[in-house]
């Protein structure tokens, strides 16, 4: 299921378990929020539209970090009048994500695989297929430098002219 919903003033796409930034929401780490702006929802035959919201509609979502963006610079310059200003920004973010996308009875949640058991069934299959390798010695070899022969090249005399 997709849904587009609206927050700080802007519209975003998203889908159950997607990771997004947005405008700083008040709140801390591990909060969960509830959007009721939601604009359209599509699944895969059905689609919604709000006019201008979608009624019923809710989206679930766990708040993962709040953020600073990386730095803008603001430079203004008036030509010829000595006039120079530098500014930075760093705007506030939210790190979200999304758990769950409800429209009347209807619901999609995320379903997440946890990493740790992955990592563990390499860890053993990697142990058992360890061999020693045999270490290879390189000889040196010599290398002879090469000498370019210079040529002689006749130069013109005062004479000649």
């Amino acid at each position: 299921m997709l849904a587009i919903f609206k927050t700080g003033g802007k519209q975003y796409s998203v889908k159950a378990g997607q990771i997004l930034k947005v405008e700083k929401l008040d709140g801390n780490k591990g909060d969960s929020i509830s959007f009721d702006n939601v604009l359209a929802v599509s699944e895969k035959s059905n689609h919604t539209i709000g006019s201008p919201l979608v009624e019923g509609a809710s989206i679930q979502a766990k708040i993962l970090d709040q953020i600073r963006d990386k730095k803008i610079i603001v430079f203004k310059k008036r030509q010829r009048q000595n006039y120079r200003h530098t500014q930075g920004h760093r705007q506030y973010l939210t790190v979200l994500q999304i758990e769950s996308i409800a429209m009347g009875n209807k619901k999609s949640s995320a379903t997440l695989k946890k990493p740790e058991e992955k990592s563990l069934k390499k860890n053993e299959n990697n142990s058992k297929s360890i061999t020693p390798k045999k270490k290879t010695i390189a000889k040196k070899t010599e290398t002879k430098k090469k000498v370019a022969v210079k040529k002689k090249v006749a130069t013109k005399t005062n004479k000649d002219k």
